[in-house]
């Protein structure tokens, strides 16, 4: 069982805010080490306005795929506006961002023939048994299936389908614009028949679930391939192949709505577009338009190119639908701002042996940056030995790859104490530690090293969330420990810097002599 670790911080807000007053709040989280993944998954939760956590009630969910699009789907501008108009009930929106969206999305059950979708697997769980739990712990989000729903886009929506088809006790809901449901198990020029294709035979292996509703999208333009040659493009083909498989498993033909728009490109610009009719079917209070009128809905004025609706293919649009899986085609970059942990402690304001760790950290990085990336090192590191490797030591007398890891999650919550006390103008000296001492009477030998990972991963996450809490002045501050004077910004390059310098060892004296099994 995948057990995710979390703390949640907001690491930077953003207020969207309409000509009325209708506002929604967007928080960058990057507190979430995702077990199931080896990674930190970065979320862009969009508040509603008047968001409160002793709300009576929990809020209504939509998680969606390639979150980083936020901002290119005009996601903040369309809530502001629906909101403003009532249109919509309050919801959270959780925006997950997307990494190795060629592996990590696709359906559970297997790859495609290119290999694609390994982690898809892996990804479902994340959702289902950390992502979930996370947001509806910190984010007052409702827990009942009817109260959720996922979406996403291309293969972002493919892989939204899948996670609603198979798990209704989670998701009441889907939406898919531009899904990748020709995803096959099968290349067209190695005897491929529409058989072949992974969702719609996956669709076929069971009976729909009671309460599924599925919400999916293509525009007339989304691209230009016509494997059958009846003069339909495969999206549309394949959608609708999709619906009539849908309805052959007991899906009431109320329980899906299908949008085809006219003009319609695989692009940002049109899902964006086609956003509102979505969102007021998930989560709308008055009675949806029909669908062919939904299809046709204009954009703001301000959202069109050169002030003129679309008329063409948008840069960026690809012409072949393998061509829409490059990482390329939809990440966005949000901008960061520098942060006030991105800057050397002053010599003096630490003690002397500790300058080897602090050099390990880059001049221009931020700590906080790297002690995400560490961790994700750290787990891949080791999440893979076997046990008699996690036993191995390289010479006598030294550590196995189960007591460094214990160490540094000792010496981590060790350095971030003293940080605490010094942060709270602490005057009373703090003493030292025998790490020899401490790693013998650990007992980690005795553990599992998902246990120890675990672990781990729940210090470096409070870790996270206590340091980006600070403010420039306690960050300043010092204290006494160990016999000397140490500031509360130089323990944060210590914790960076020792986790650092044991990766260098792990990866330069252990690995060379690691056991094959």
């Amino acid at each position: 069982m995948h057990l995710a670790v979390f703390i949640c911080i907001e690491m930077a807000v953003t207020t969207f805010q309409s000509p009325r007053g209708a506002t929604v709040v967007v928080r960058r989280d990057e507190y979430l080490f995702s077990v199931a993944l080896g990674r930190v998954v970065r979320l862009d939760v969009v508040l509603p306005p008047g968001f409160s956590v002793r709300a009576a009630e929990p809020y209504p969910v939509l998680y969606l795929n390639d979150g980083q699009d936020l901002t290119r789907l005009h996601l903040p501008a369309t809530l502001n506006r629906l909101f403003r108009r009532g249109e919509v009930r309050p919801f959270v929106l959780v925006a997950i961002h997307a990494a190795d969206r060629l592996q990590e999305y696709g359906v559970a059950a297997r790859p495609d023939y290119l290999g694609r979708g390994s982690r898809a697997g892996r990804y479902t769980d994340f959702m289902l048994k950390e992502l979930l739990p996370y947001v509806q712990a910190h984010y007052h989000a409702s827990a009942e299936a009817g109260e959720a729903a996922v979406a996403g886009m291309s293969l972002g929506g493919l892989m939204a389908f899948d996670l609603a088809w198979h798990h209704p006790e989670a998701f009441g809901r889907a939406g898919v614009f531009s899904g990748s449901f020709w995803w096959r198990g099968r290349g067209l020029a190695d005897g491929y028949t529409d058989a072949d294709r992974l969702m719609h035979s996956l669709v076929r292996a069971r009976p729909a679930s009671l309460g599924q509703q599925f919400w999916l999208q293509t525009g007339t333009d989304d691209e230009t391939s016509d494997r059958n040659n009846n003069g339909i493009i495969d999206a549309i083909d394949d959608t609708l192949d999709l619906l009539a498989a849908l309805a052959g498993q007991g899906l009431p033909a109320t329980a899906a709505r299908y949008v085809e728009v006219p003009g319609g490109h695989h692009h940002p610009d049109t899902w964006g577009t086609i956003m509102p009719d979505f969102l007021r079917w998930a989560f709308g209070i008055n009675a949806l338009a029909p669908a062919e009128v939904a299809a046709r809905e204009l954009r703001p004025v301000r959202w069109r190119l050169g002030g003129q609706p679309l008329t063409r293919r948008p840069l960026g649009a690809m012409r072949y639908k393998f061509q829409y899986l490059r990482p390329a085609a939809t990440f966005a970059t949000m901008a960061t701002t520098p942060s006030i942990t991105q800057g050397r402690p002053a010599p003096g304001t630490y003690l002397s042996y500790t300058q080897a760790y602090i050099d390990l950290v880059p001049a221009e990085a931020d700590p906080l940056a790297q002690l995400r990336q560490q961790a994700a090192e750290v787990h891949r590191e080791l999440a893979g030995l076997t046990e008699s490797q996690a036993l191995m030591r390289y010479a006598p007398g030294k550590w196995t790859p189960k007591e460094v890891l214990v160490h540094i999650t000792d010496a981590e919550r060790i350095f971030a104490y003293r940080a605490l006390r010094f942060a709270r103008a602490d005057a009373q000296e703090l003493p030292g530690f025998d790490e020899n001492e401490f790693a013998a009477n650990s007992e980690a030998n005795d553990r599992s090293m998902s246990d120890l990972l675990t672990e781990y991963h729940a210090v470096r996450a409070a870790t996270l969330a206590f340091f980006s809490g600070l403010n420039g002045g306690q960050l300043e501050r010092a204290g006494r420990a160990n016999g000397g004077a140490t500031s509360v910004r130089a323990l944060l390059y210590i914790i960076t810097g020792h986790e650092a310098h044991h990766l260098r060892i792990l990866r330069e004296r252990y690995w060379p002599a690691l056991p094959a099994s």
